[in-house]
């Protein structure tokens, strides 16, 4: 059995929940800002494609979404094809 950590979509996801939570929008950009993390950082997070995840970026993710970091990266179980 093969299993992997995916982030994609995860990000946009939870700003629209950010959004109707608070009224307020933000995109991808302002979300890095406000966290103090690289934009590049929550583009790659956002479309699965961050292969390494710096801890503390997550948390300040997290702290600004008012999330946990189970909201943003999802565990991914693919069964082995059996022959």
């Amino acid at each position: 059995m093969r299993s992997k950590i995916s982030t994609s979509g995860r990000i946009t996801v939870l700003l629209g929940k950010h959004q109707a939570a608070t009224g307020e929008r933000m995109s991808p950009r302002k979300l890095a800002e406000k966290a103090g993390v690289p934009k590049d950082f929550v583009y790659r997070l956002d479309s699965g494609a961050a292969r390494h995840v710096d801890l503390d970026a997550l948390a300040r993710l997290c702290a600004v979404l008012n999330c946990q970091p189970q909201d943003l990266l999802i565990w991914e179980s693919e069964r082995a094809e059996s022959v």
